[in-house]
């Protein structure tokens, strides 16, 4: 390719067609045959590429190119590498996109040089970086020499959780700052007894040991711990409704929002690291993901039943192993389907035998897919204790409340109030059929689930 030099000098001789044509013609010619001296003259350097091999939704990656010069010349190039459309690169200090018109870079003779950018995921699975271009300066400085470098690198990118934990505040953080291999007691309704205390007011009747109490002449009640060692089936529904992308907006958001009347749609993320919009199935995934980390500490084990239209795939219980099951997540994609809750359940019931906590994570929109799902649920209910964790729509919650300005906004808002109504009836419904809800906004799907979790297991539930 010519440099700006190259087609500086042919501008240059353009004069000449005003005083003889054959000699313009003839300089010009000269001209072109020294740029291809020139650009055959050059030597590309090598390069190769260094990127992590696991990565989370919505953090920043770390890439680094490598390029060695073995000649004994300065080499100026210019830099850039092929990446999957769900990598985005960040932009670097000056607020543009270097690497997109070509990162310049210049290499003193006989050295390396390493080069970095950060590239952010926006979608889960495995990302390819592909191969790396270089554009060399020749010696002259006439021709750009263009190569490719093949290279093929795979990004994992597994659900992250980094961003639906931003609130300090909860609970929730309280019982996950120390979590560790060793056993910890948790005290609860299940079968395993701990120790006796001493009653105190508000303590249920039923635990009161009536010999211990006779003995001492005090009430003694018995303390039990939560039960271990038990099934956790995570069914998920990869289908058209979990691929609807939602802001990580939390309940108190979402109450200021109709407040106003109104609702601010969240920027996806920037390149400060700002909240992305994701879809429904990535905070369903990173809910699984915490849920794992806890059931490890339990002694619970995991199963795992992908869906949709068909089933996509079923792990049997295992013990919880998170590193494995995010591997495993990092492949859950979801398709415009409609789910096929009998045939998921069907199959479920098929596979798990021992009775496990199903928690399915879904959303309630369809009336006749709810029906499906209640009938599913219901029946699956008389062996295993089923928990739906419902993901609300944000914006379809404002829209309900929104006022109307004029025609087509009451339209608007009358069919969102129809939808949301619709839900509300089918969640009522579930719950009077005996299973348990955690209907949630997007930024509380993990925080509930696992206050959802530990409830069951200290109630002992299951």
């Amino acid at each position: 390719m010519p440099t700006g030099r190259t087609l500086s000098l042919l501008g240059l001789t353009s004069f000449l067609f005003l005083v003889s044509t054959p000699a313009a013609l003839a300089a010009d010619a000269l001209i072109v045959l020294l740029a291809l001296i020139d650009g055959r003259r050059t030597r590309p350097p090598s390069a190769s590429r260094r990127t992590p091999r696991i990565s989370s939704l919505g953090a920043v990656a770390d890439v680094t190119i490598t390029v060695t010069n073995e000649s004994a010349r300065l080499l100026s190039l210019r830099l850039t590498d092929d990446l999957d459309p769900s990598l985005r690169r960040l932009p670097g200090p000056g607020g543009r996109d270097e690497w997109e018109e070509g990162f310049p870079v210049d290499i003193p003779p006989r050295s390396v040089l390493r080069c970095h950018y950060n590239v952010r995921p926006r979608a889960r699975g495995f990302l390819s970086l592909g191969a790396i271009h270089l554009r060399t300066r020749s010696p002259w400085g006439l021709a750009w020499r263009r190569s490719s470098v093949e290279a093929s690198d795979i990004l994992q990118v597994q659900p992250g959780v980094r961003d639906l934990l931003r609130d300090r505040s909860h609970a929730i953080h309280r019982r996950l700052r120390a979590p560790g291999p060793r056993r910890n007691r948790q005290w609860g309704d299940g079968r395993e007894f701990e120790s006796l205390r001493d009653y105190v007011q508000g303590d249920d009747p039923r635990t009161i040991d009536w010999k211990a109490s006779a003995k001492r002449r005090k009430y003694v009640v018995r303390n039990y711990e939560a039960e271990r060692s038990q099934n956790i089936i995570l069914a998920i529904d990869a289908g058209r409704h979990m691929r609807e992308r939602l802001p990580p907006v939390r309940a108190g958001e979402m109450a200021a929002a109709a407040a106003e009347d109104g609702w601010r749609e969240v920027v996806p993320g920037d390149a400060q690291g700002g909240p992305l919009d994701r879809e429904r199935m990535d905070y369903a995934l990173g809910a699984c993901m915490m849920l794992a980390s806890r059931a490890q500490n339990f002694g619970d084990r995991i199963g795992v039943v992908v869906f949709d239209e068909r089933i996509r795939h079923v792990s049997p219980p295992r013990r919880a192993d998170p590193p494995s099951l995010a591997r495993t997540l990092a492949e859950v994609e979801t398709r415009l389907v409609e789910p096929n809750y009998p045939l998921a359940f069907a199959t479920l019931g098929r596979s798990f035998r021992k009775r496990s906590l199903v928690v399915l994570f879904c959303d309630i929109i369809d009336g006749s897919v709810s029906r499906a799902l209640v009938q599913s649920l219901t029946r699956i209910g008389r062996a295993h204790l089923p928990l739906a964790i419902a993901i609300r729509n944000p914006a379809l919650e404002a829209a309900s409340a929104r006022a109307a300005g004029n025609a087509a906004d009451a339209y608007h808002r009358a069919a969102a109030e129809e939808m949301v109504q619709a839900r509300a009836t089918t969640l009522q419904v579930m719950r009077q059929a005996g299973i348990l809800v955690v209907d949630t906004p997007p930024g509380d799907t993990l925080v509930r689930t696992l206050d959802k979790y530990v409830e069951i297991k200290e109630r002992g539930l299951l």
